[in-house]
């Protein structure tokens, strides 16, 4: 009887030290650039294009914090929505989903919602060519990845593949909006924490500076990834490092959020610059678990021609809608 009293007090201790089963995360990214120009003086361009894509994962949280996140679902559609050609009067919608009818209301909602927020191109496109996929999985994981415990993102694993309805015909236009969502992960691989690697988590300093960061080869395989004009033609080349200037903009027991920013001008390829860099991570301090990891760059020339690219790693409720 001794024996059994002994025993339980050790098997709850052991239980409130591991974590409460699965969490659940949001994973999404937006990149979005456009440019409005002329071709020798007299040759009208308009050039618009963005790509979207949003998986919901379940994470295993371990004891320094990190997790193995895997695929539990998406909440909307994947698209990619762009003009073809330089005049801008035609314009091609790309989406993926597992159900058809969800992916048909999504597209007319994303079409609406884009000639409010893009005039200047929407009213000049004279034709809308819609290509829907339905979302196929190959491979033993639809989507998989690692965080370890100095929030540095590894061991991708995609087997996510939007499939063209009219398969096995082809677009001709890439649609690697998963594969992206796996690179641009690779752009959070830098210390948001002061101090070496392995060093204590906390107290932090008022302000600290990360490392030298160069984006060119992550901003490369992305860019390979969007289109092939692109992969074919464009090399881009960070002139110099930059540095985020991080500091904790909010800290409670409950939660403790790091704010980093940067604003380097740095040239990338043809008069394009990295103009704005901002990272967020908010933590839970008791176990380290990631609450948000959220990245913005901004990247334009003198002529406001560029875009911005945006991505998102958020634990959301468990009741959020999911599909």
């Amino acid at each position: 009887m001794k024996k059994i009293r002994l025993v339980i007090p050790i098997f709850l201790l052991t239980a409130a030290l591991l974590p409460a089963g699965d969490l659940t995360y949001r994973l999404e990214y937006q990149i979005c650039g456009s440019a409005v120009s002329r071709l020798l003086l007299f040759i009208p361009i308009r050039v618009y294009y963005e790509a979207s894509a949003a998986i919901d994962l379940t994470a295993r949280l371990r004891p320094d914090g990190g997790a193995a996140f895997s695929y539990a679902g998406i909440p909307r559609s994947a698209y990619i929505l762009r003009t073809l050609g330089f005049s801008g009067k035609t314009l091609a919608l790309l989406s993926a989903d597992r159900d058809e009818e969800d992916g048909r209301l999504f597209v007319d909602k994303l079409l609406l919602q884009w000639h409010k927020q893009a005039p200047e191109f929407a009213e000049r496109v004279k034709a809308i060519k819609k290509f829907p996929h339905r979302l196929t999985t190959t491979g033993p994981e639809a989507f998989a990845f690692e965080r370890d415990g100095q929030g540095f993102y590894k061991n991708f694993a995609v087997g996510l593949e939007p499939r063209y309805r009219y398969h096995p015909a082809k677009t001709g236009i890439y649609f690697n909006v998963f594969p992206t969502l796996a690179e641009l992960l690779k752009l959070l691989n830098h210390r948001f924490t002061p101090g070496q690697a392995g060093a204590q988590f906390g107290p932090f300093p008022a302000e600290w500076t990360s490392d030298g960061l160069d984006f060119s080869a992550d901003l490369n395989r992305v860019a390979a990834l969007l289109e092939k004009a692109v992969k074919s033609m464009v090399t881009v080349q960070q002139k110099s490092p930059f540095c985020l200037h991080f500091r904790v903009n909010a800290s409670t027991a409950e939660e403790i959020e790091i704010c980093g920013e940067s604003f380097p001008n740095v040239p990338l390829w043809k008069g394009f610059i990295i103009k704005e860099v901002f990272r967020r991570v908010r933590l839970r301090p008791a176990d380290r678990a990631l609450l948000d990891d959220e990245l913005w760059i901004g990247i334009r020339n003198s002529k406001g021609q560029g875009g911005f690219g945006r991505l998102q790693l958020k634990m959301i409720d468990s009741g959020e809608d999911k599909k």
